[in-house]
């Protein structure tokens, strides 16, 4: 099975020692850290970073409870296709390697019972989900056709089998699974694959991308409907969908971003400011937006009324290197926690950055709580 779901920057794999850079190993993860950056016209809010590793990407991050949860991978043209699976206990600050072979790309889902995630099969992707301990590990699914998405207890995935397409969402609680939409992946109007799926408070939201020149489709379904609600976008065969606690947000090529939400029937245009700005999620009427350069990128949040709020990132970290010239970093994944703001960002040096080699890399996952 060919699988047609698009891979974005921000995720790029046994176990190499984990080079955490911290006064000592397992509590001392938990480092404050004095360092903010100023930004005109936007409030800094006090931040807190969590975990430093030198050497490797963390392309993906979740959190529940006590637990933070990330896949460890490499940078470079010869870097690993698979990526260890971690997960701290931040009561006890001991980490247990859950995995050694998972697959980034598709998405890494935390609940306060099980970690969620995505190995290679011999022909298609599988989908397994474990205990925070390392024990009761299952298969969800042997056909995974796109990255899985997480709100809460529940988690959501697509699966195509044959002719057959199917979106699910697990309680991962009590172990009940809902089918959400089972689809035909042709029909007289053409062909279609899911690229990506995103779980809203009252329900799921899916996207079937065309194969074709037939419009792309956007789903929802809420969980007390009896069938998903549809809008179609024409000339667009990738609609960008990112997750939304609200219902659907995505961008419409040459309309912009589109905001869907539970309880009304038409979408309306996203009222995002700042012509450069991509949004990267919609939580609680906090948007977070990417903006900046390609090697200073950061993130804001935009609250309601129009105020904006950096999120501080680095410019640099403890160990870094300090003769390798400019610094870049990348944004690489977030979990929000109610109002805490999680955030993986990695730290090289322009050169090695433009040479697809990962000397000087560092990557740190950092915590900013943001204002209601």
């Amino acid at each position: 099975m060919t699988v047609g779901c698009r891979v974005r920057d921000r995720r790029t794999r046994v176990l190499s020692p984990l080079f955490v850079v911290a006064l000592a190993f397992g509590s001392a993860l938990m480092i404050p850290t004095a360092s903010r950056t100023s930004q005109p016209r936007i409030e800094l809010q006090p931040t807190r970073r969590l975990l430093l590793v030198r050497d490797r990407l963390i392309p993906t991050l979740s959190t529940a409870g006590p637990y933070l949860t990330w896949e460890q991978g490499g940078f470079g043209l010869h870097a690993p296709k698979t990526s260890p699976l971690l997960d701290q206990d931040r009561r006890t600050g001991m980490i247990k390697q859950l995995a050694a072979d998972t697959l980034p790309q598709f998405g890494l889902a935390s609940t306060s019972t099980h970690v969620v995630y995505a190995t290679p099969g011999a022909l298609s992707i599988n989908l397994f989900a474990v205990r925070h301990d390392g024990t009761h590990r299952s298969l969800l699914t042997r056909s995974l056709a796109a990255p899985l998405a997480s709100r809460g207890s529940l988690v959501a995935w697509a699966e195509q089998s044959g002719p057959w397409q199917r979106v699910l969402v697990r309680n991962m609680r009590s172990g009940r699974t809902w089918l959400a939409a089972r689809l035909r992946r042709c029909d007289r109007r053409g062909c279609y694959r899911i690229d990506t799926v995103t779980l809203a408070d009252e329900g799921v939201v899916f996207d079937r991308g065309a194969i074709g020149q037939q419009p792309s489709l956007v789903l929802r379904r809420r969980y007390k409907d009896s069938k998903p609600t549809i809008a179609r976008l024409t000339n667009d065969p990738q609609p960008d969908l990112v997750p939304s606690s609200a219902g659907a947000f995505y961008y419409w090529l040459r309309h912009g971003w589109m905001q869907w939400d539970f309880g009304r029937t038409k979408h309306s245009v996203a009222g995002i400011s700042g012509i450069r700005s991509w949004a990267v999620s919609y939580e609680s009427g906090r948007l977070l937006l990417l903006e900046g350069s390609r090697c200073r990128p950061r993130l804001v949040v935009q609250a309601t009324g129009g105020r904006r709020i950096a999120v501080p990132a680095p410019s640099s970290t403890p160990a870094s290197p300090k003769d390798f010239g400019r610094l870049c970093r990348s944004m690489m994944d977030f979990s929000w926690s109610g109002r805490q703001l999680l955030v993986s960002w990695s730290v090289l040096p322009d050169i090695s950055l433009r040479s697809h080699t990962d000397v000087g890399l560092v990557s740190v996952v950092m915590r900013t709580t943001i204002p209601s």
